[in-house]
């Protein structure tokens, strides 16, 4: 008898409990319900409704809508897809081409497209399409990337053959950064500017507040597969320990580790955070200026490269954000890289002895060096608002000293930090590699860097020029390889400069949020919530 009551009581229990959850998920936002996914668990006939609703403490406004120039760079590659992609490790896959292939002569590209593609607006996908952006770039923000173009040719709705005026052996990868992706034709007006987001990527723009939040929600009819997560909303919080607060709070549920060294630190000590990295494709960098002054003289250049111990202070001073150099370039680009040479390794008699060699001695006794008359002093130039760079430039600045080089650090903000190293205003400057958009970097020699016509010219010969123009025309795989291992063995052996250390792309979150993969590049940092989920 005690038995049947006691069943009786417990019914009732579950019942009220059961009515209970009921008028809680009746509580919820209604839009969260709507829009959740059904993330659910079932037990004892209770289902758990979780929204797969994320929120992100992003350091960048959204900016614009195109692609090509005002939309952030970290965002566009969750609503827009290109005609060759980038995978998650850096390679090349297909996008909104299947497949492609390149001529004989390098001068004729031809894409089979993907059919059955949808813009967001319900455009269809096609090779019409493709021409028509293509076309507006060629005379526009793209200018620099197709000006080899000389016709681009619909061969029938999902073919398209692109003509060369010149072979280019890595225009399948030129075609791969996001501000040559493909927004729909009816998005530009018809200056070729575009007025609305529309792409066919994984996300939609839903909306934007300017300076506050934009939210997108995801494609039900994305061609990758359809978004876990319903909706994506993106609280523009540009202070990194402003972010990290949110995220503390719970106000957020992620954020990228971007220029949050402190931030990121503390966050990982906490039991109910968790930290995803992986080594992105950039690296920061010391460029010398080779033209005039003590660094003119390859010896004081190597002086300092070997006073410097980069393994040591990288990891001790930036963790997770960074890994100590091993290469010219960061791991994504190990196949093209020359593994016979070596950076400079740590040894400060090496160092003190090149500065004896080059003239330079300590004539006063106060322990900097002289030579002529003149004090061995520099400068260098840093980013105002890099904290890693501040912190590894005081470490610096005292290991220099132990050699007899007195260096004053000088901080400008991002722009002013251009404009020195364009007119090469700096003795010593440190700054974040540029021009290595893609799985290819030929680009950061020919238009970056090394070459006499490059934007830069950090350092040049005629012998470096040649061996970069050789390798722009190459049209042979093992020829460019080896002219890869053959350039970079050049400027490495004349010390123009240092690798500091090989960035990692990090994001912070929550222990809900579960599936989340990191890419390599860092244009599609985001591009890992297509298969992210809230648990």
């Amino acid at each position: 008898m005690k038995h049947i009551v006691f069943k009786k009581y417990f019914s009732l229990i579950m019942i009220i409990f059961l009515m209970g959850s009921v008028f809680l998920v009746g509580c919820q936002s209604g839009e969260d319900i709507e829009s959740a996914s059904t993330e659910s668990v079932k037990s004892e006939g209770l289902e758990i409704i979780t929204p797969q609703h994320i929120i992100i403490g992003e350091q960048f406004d959204l900016r614009g809508y195109d692609p090509g120039s005002s939309m952030s760079d970290f965002v566009r590659a969750l609503i827009y897809n290109n005609l060759v992609e980038l995978n998650m490790d850096f390679e090349k896959s297909p996008g909104l081409a299947e497949s492609w292939e390149m001529s004989e002569d390098g001068k004729t590209w031809t894409f089979q497209l993907r059919e059955n593609v949808l813009f967001h607006d319900g455009t269809p996908w096609d090779a019409d399409a493709a021409k028509i952006n293509l076309e507006i770039r060629r005379e526009g923000t793209g200018k620099g990337w197709l000006s080899a173009v000389e016709e681009v040719e619909v061969v029938n709705t999902h073919t398209l053959a692109i003509h060369l005026k010149e072979p280019v052996y890595t225009f399948d990868s030129d075609l791969t950064p996001p501000f040559l992706a493909m927004v729909s034709p009816n998005a530009f007006d018809k200056e070729g500017n575009v007025t609305e987001a529309i792409g066919t990527g994984p996300f939609k723009l839903e909306s934007w507040t300017k300076d506050s939040e934009f939210i997108m929600k995801r494609n039900e009819d994305y061609f990758g597969g359809t978004p876990t997560l319903e909706k994506l909303t993106f609280k523009v919080i540009p202070d990194a320990e402003t972010r990290a607060l949110a995220l503390q709070a719970g106000e957020i549920d992620m954020m990228s580790g971007r220029e949050a060294l402190t931030a990121v630190q503390r966050l990982k000590s906490l039991p109910n955070m968790k930290i995803v990295k992986k080594m992105g494709q950039t690296s920061e960098l010391i460029f010398f200026n080779v033209y005039e002054g003590p660094f003119e003289d390859a010896r004081v250049r190597q002086a300092v490269a070997h006073a410097i111990d980069f393994n040591d202070i990288v990891p001790k001073l930036l963790e997770d954000l960074a890994e100590a150099p091993s290469n010219f370039f960061a791991e994504a680009y190990n196949s093209f890289m020359n593994n016979d040479t070596t950076l400079p390794q740590y040894n400060v008699e090496k160092a003190k002895s090149l500065l004896d060699e080059a003239g330079w001695q300590d004539v006063s006794g106060d322990g900097i060096l002289e030579k002529n008359g003149q004090q061995l002093k520099v400068k260098l130039t840093l980013g105002a608002s890099n904290e890693e760079d501040k912190i590894l430039s005081a470490v610096i600045q005292n290991q220099l000293s132990e050699i007899g080089i007195d260096l004053e650090l000088v901080h400008l903000e991002s722009g002013a930090l251009r404009e020195a190293l364009v007119e090469k205003n700096y003795d010593m400057i440190m700054i974040g590699q540029w021009l290595v958009p893609h799985d290819d970097p030929t680009n950061h020699y020919l238009r970056g860097y090394w070459h006499s016509d490059s934007t830069y010219s950090i350092y040049t010969s005629p012998e470096l020029d040649a061996s970069i123009e050789k390798l722009h025309i190459s049209l042979d795989t093992e020829e460019r390889l080896n002219l890869h291992r053959k350039i970079q063995a050049e400027i490495l052996e004349n010390t123009p400069v240092l690798v500091v250390f090989h960035r990692n792309n990090v994001m912070v979150m929550n222990e809900k949020v579960e599936n989340f993969e990191i890419s390599t590049g860092t244009w599609q940092i985001f591009r890992g919530l297509v298969n992210t989920t809230i648990r």
